[in-house]
C-alpha cells in the first residue's frame, strides 16, 4: 500500500509530486496542511485522515471540506512528545499493521511491502524542515517494515541504514549525510568515491554527482538526497 502524508510546509508544486499524491492509496494531513489539500484543485478522491493536536486547524476548514463532499476522518491526538508529522506516521503505521497490510521484515528479509511517502515537509520554517528530515532515519529505525521517502520540488530523501544499492542516472547530482559520525563509510558509482572514510560533519557527503545507473552506499545511519530537477 502506498499512502502519502502532507505536513504542514510548502505544498508540493512540481508536476511529479503532484502525480504522486493523486495517486496514493490514502492520504493523511497534518492538521494545518488539510487547508492546503482542499485547496488544491487536483484533490484526488482517496480517503483522507487529518491529524494533530488541532492548534493549526480551524473548525471553518473542516465544515469546508464537509461542504465539499470530501472523505475524511478527525483523528485528535493530543500529547505534545511528538510533532504532528510523526503523530501521523503512528497513525499510518497502526492502521497498516490493524489491516494486515504490513509484512514482517524478519520473515521476508529485505522485502518492504509499504510505502509511506512524505510531501510538504520542508519550507516556511528551517528547524521544522531540519526536524522532519532527520526523523526519517528514527522512522526507518522505528518501523523496518516499511520503506520511506521525503519527496519536495526540488528532490528525494532516503534513510539508508548499513548497505543500499540506490537507482539514479549518470550526472544525478547526490548527496550523502551520516548521521552516525563514528561509523565509517563508503561509497561506489559516484564521481567522488569514499572508502571507509568517517564523515563526521553533514557537508563532508555532500555536492557528488553519480556516474551510473545505481551507486552503493555502506555505512551506518545515513541520509541520501538526490536531486531531481
Amino acid at each position: 500500500m502506498n499512502i502519502t502524508i502532507i505536513a504542514n510546509g510548502d505544498f508540493p508544486q512540481r508536476k511529479s509530486l503532484l502525480d504522486t499524491l493523486a495517486a496514493a492509496d490514502r492520504v493523511v494531513c497534518c492538521d494545518g496542511a488539510f487547508e492546503k489539500y482542499i485547496r488544491w484543485e487536483g484533490k484526488g478522491r482517496q480517503p483522507v485522515a487529518v491529524v494533530g493536536d488541532g492548534d493549526s486547524l480551524s473548525p471553518e476548514v473542516l465544515k469546508e471540506a464537509e461542504a465539499m463532499g470530501i472523505d475524511f476522518v478527525r483523528v485528535k491526538v493530543e500529547e505534545q512528545e511528538y510533532n504532528d508529522l510523526t503523530k501521523s506516521v503512528k497513525y499510518v503505521v497502526k492502521e497498516l499493521r490493524s489491516s494486515g497490510s504490513q509484512r514482517d521484515a524478519r520473515a521476508v528479509e529485505g522485502v518492504q511491502s509499504d510505502c509511506i511517502t512524505i510531501l510538504g515537509a520542508t519550507g516556511l520554517r528551517e528547524d521544522h524542515t531540519l526536524g522532519n528530515i532527520s526523523l526519517l532515519a528514527y522512522y526507518m529505525e522505528q518501523y523496518p517494515g516499511i520503506a520511506f521517502r521525503l519527496l519536495t520540488d526540488y528532490g528525494t530523501f532516503l534513510p539508508v541504514r548499513g548497505e543500499a544499492r540506490i537507482a539514479t542516472w549518470p550526472g544525478q547530482q547526490v548527496s550523502i549525510i551520516s548521521l552516525t559520525p563514528d561509523v565509517p563509510v563508503t561509497l561506489e558509482g559516484l564521481k567522488w568515491p569514499v572508502d571507509g572514510r568517517c564523515l563526521t560533519q553533514w557537508w563532508q557527503g555532500t555536492l557528488n554527482e553519480a556516474t551510473a545507473e545505481t551507486f552503493m552506499v555502506r555505512g551506518g545511519t545515513l541520509l541520501v538526497y538526490l536531486l531531481e530537477v
